[in-house]
């Protein structure tokens, strides 16, 4: 068998004469002492010829050869090779008088591809090429073919008139540069690209200067740049004197991380440089020291740090230059004092102009008696925000003091109320302060309150009648790592018979991983709610509703397919493309100057096909419940089975048991109804039913990847094969 196989393939043999006379010598004496020492002889003469010049080779085979050195991977599979050795006379026979001629052509391509060094440029890309494979389930490069090529993008036909940039106004540019360069760092205080461009910006142009410089300094991102906070602190304490545009004027809002406060400037004098900083900038007004652990999942640090504290020097540097300020931050970790404190803080000057204020990890007093006559926490609280008179926008967040005793003593003329990871927040409090303080509310945030339900949205039409913006997020977070703490603490999202009310001016509805329906019937109530208040929602322009439903996958997936084409249906705006001819001033002469131009625009305005799509989706139905009715003509339901066509499928049922419970069957004929009122106007319509239980970390297929080594780190699949054989 294996000899057939050797007889098949022509062999070919890479020795090297040495001399003369083993190029004329062709007779089996000689050649079959040869074929017992073949490999040890074959290493020898290549040793021997890698010592000696090469001869003078074809034109044609030095440019393959070269071609390999360059390449070795380019052409390894466009080769013929053969690495073994002959074994009988007959092929000895056969391969004796082409054996010279072979070694002529294809020695030069196998030495050249062993013994030719490669270039710094390959090398760098043989190394690239073997760190990804060594790691098992590294992306690799998907081989492009010619129809995954991209077109080139069709030539814009223009006029050729570049605007004047930096003619226009200064306001105009600055609303160009902070809308561009927006965010300048991330969440973690990480720079982003944003921060060298606008520099860039500056030195392009003189009319550049002063709006990039202004968009940089609005927020100037002290802790974003580790290496030249300090330069920058100091810039904006003392700028140069022949500098052009004052520095500190362009600041509004600080943000300060207060665990790397100590390293503002200098850890001996942190107080006293951020009290210089603060006198310098005369135009501040929002000011947040925040805490980076205040964040999901809000739990405490492990380690202990340097405790930062509240100086008074920062209070009597904003009295001294008249600041007003807009928003600030109180953290009770940073504020010993207590709330009693914060109240004879809020009567000062520079905070009598608040507009909005946070307040974090405020708890009420655990160890305080039932008998005890001093104030409690809730009504310091109180108190300290009731002495704002311009306060419009109150956040909490963390804050266990949010409860039925703190809500009734909040103010009543607020516009803006966030209340995130409150957990003794519940429905019945919400409820009762929403009608008293709910008449001016126009955007409520509720996140993560793990024992608060829906109830409080039944009559939310009537407490809350200017309400925009409602967004609501019922994810919870473990108190610790290791524990199970994050299930909901209510025990109905919506009781029976309860049907929410929406407010007719909102403008955003976000509700998030909505759970622990009672019952299918609680969670139909809720959807039909918003379809049929659709003609009094004129102004919404974004739904997003994401909600788990514990049921049979197969009804879950029926569930899911009528609700969302009825969502989509009713709110989803239906936009006509824009004309494409209006691109630029020449397109549109030149489309208005052709012959056909009114037929065209005709045509033209009505190529969205939306209103006309439902039309054929009906004369389809009403013909056939068939996939094949477009392709195939009309037959009848009771067509017999024939060699042109199978039989007619029938409706289609539902693999599981037929015999459904009243609520399923009280729901399908409901669905079964058209929408009454088609609202048409949200550009973001976002609606998930699922099962899945919601997590802290969300995996995705990047979690799944395996980072570690494969274990064979000699041989990337890229190395040179040193021997003529492959094994």
């Amino acid at each position: 068998m294996a000899v057939s196989l050797k007889r098949k393939r022509g062999a070919i043999s890479y020795r090297e004469p040495s001399t003369d006379e083993d190029i004329s010598t062709d007779s089996d004496q000689e050649l079959r002492p040869r074929q017992k020492h073949a490999t040890p002889q074959r290493r020898s003469a290549r040793s021997q010829r890698a010592e000696q010049p090469l001869p003078r080779r074809p034109r044609r085979d030095t440019s393959r050869a070269e071609a390999v050195a360059t390449d070795p991977i380019k052409l390894r599979g466009r080769q013929n090779v053969s690495y073994r050795d002959p074994s009988t006379d007959e092929e000895d026979e056969e391969d004796s008088d082409g054996d010279f001629e072979a070694e002529e052509i294809v020695a030069p391509q196998r030495k050249s591809r062993i013994r030719a060094a490669p270039s710094p440029r390959t090398q760098r890309e043989k190394k690239s090429r073997g760190r990804v494979s060594k790691a098992l389930g590294a992306p690799m490069k998907r081989r492009s073919t010619p129809q995954e090529i991209a077109e080139p993008p069709r030539e814009i036909v223009s006029d050729g008139n570049i605007p004047a940039w930096n003619s226009l106004p200064y306001h105009v540019l600055l609303q160009i540069f902070v809308y561009a360069a927006h965010p300048l760092h991330d969440e973690n205080m990480t720079p982003t690209k944003s921060i060298s461009w606008l520099v860039q910006m500056a030195r392009m142009c003189f009319a550049f200067t002063k709006p990039a410089l202004t968009a940089l300094y609005r927020n100037p991102p002290i802790f974003a740049v580790k290496q030249n906070r300090k330069a920058l602190v100091h810039h904006l304490i003392s700028p140069p004197s022949g500098a052009h545009e004052n520095y500190p004027v362009m600041v509004k809002r600080l943000e300060l991380d207060a665990t790397k406060m100590s390293s503002l400037t200098d850890a001996t004098h942190s107080a006293a440089d951020l009290t210089a900083l603060l006198s310098s900038l005369t135009t501040l007004r929002d000011i947040d020291i925040f805490d980076p652990i205040d964040k999901p999942p809000y739990r405490s640090r492990l380690k202990t740090i340097r405790r930062w504290h509240y100086p008074s020097e920062l209070f009597e540097a904003l009295e001294q230059n008249q600041v007003r300020l807009r928003s600030w931050r109180w953290n009770s970790i940073f504020c010993p004092q207590g709330p009693l404190w914060m109240k004879e803080v809020h009567m000062r000057g520079a905070f009598q102009s608040l507009r909005e204020v946070t307040i974090s990890k405020y708890h009420p007093d655990l160890s305080r008696k039932p008998d005890d006559v001093q104030p409690t926490t809730e009504e310091l609280l109180g108190s300290a925000l009731a002495a704002l008179p311009n306060l419009r926008s109150l956040i909490f967040e963390n804050c266990l003091a949010v409860n039925e005793r703190l809500l009734p003593l909040l103010p009543s003329n607020l516009v803006s109320l966030n209340m995130t990871n409150c957990r003794d927040l519940i429905s019945d409090s919400l409820q009762a302060f929403l009608v008293t303080h709910g008449a001016r509310l126009e955007e409520l945030v509720l996140n993560h309150d793990q024992s608060l339900d829906l109830s409080f949205l039944v009559d939310l039409k009537q407490t809350c009648p200017r309400l925009e913006v409602l967004r609501m997020d019922m994810t919870y977070y473990s108190s610790l790592v290791m524990s199970s703490d994050n299930e909901p603490l209510w025990d109905e999202l919506l009781k029976e018979g309860e049907i929410p009310s929406w407010p007719s001016t909102l403008r955003v509805i976000e509700l998030e991983h909505i759970r622990n329906w009672i019952s299918i019937t609680g969670a139909t109530s809720f959807f039909s709610s918003l379809i049929d208040s659709a003609e009094d929602l004129p102004w919404l322009r974004e739904l997003t509703i994401l909600t788990m439903v514990d049921i049979d996958w197969r009804k879950r997936a029926e569930f899911r397919k009528k609700w969302t084409a009825r969502f989509q249906d009713v709110f989803a705006q239906r936009a006509v493309p824009p004309n494409p001819h209006l691109v630029s001033l020449r397109a549109f002469r030149e489309w208005k100057t052709q012959p056909d131009s009114e037929e065209t625009s005709v045509t033209e305005k009505n190529d969205s096909f939306l209103e006309d799509a439902p039309k054929k989706m009906t004369e389809a139905e009403t013909e056939e419940n068939d996939s094949d009715v477009p392709l195939l003509p009309h037959r009848k339901q009771n067509e017999k089975w024939n060699s042109r066509r199978l039989r007619t499928r029938g409706k289609a049922s539902p693999s599981y048991d037929e015999s459904s419970s009243d609520e399923s069957g009280s729901d399908d004929s409901s669905d079964s109804e058209e929408p009454r009122f088609i609202q048409g106007k949200c550009h973001t319509v976002m609606f998930r039913i699922d099962n899945f239980r919601p997590r802290e970390h969300k995996f995705d297929e990047g979690d799944f990847l395996d980072t570690e080594r494969s274990g064979d780190e000699d041989w990337d699949g890229n190395d040179v094969v040193e021997d003529e054989y492959a094994w």
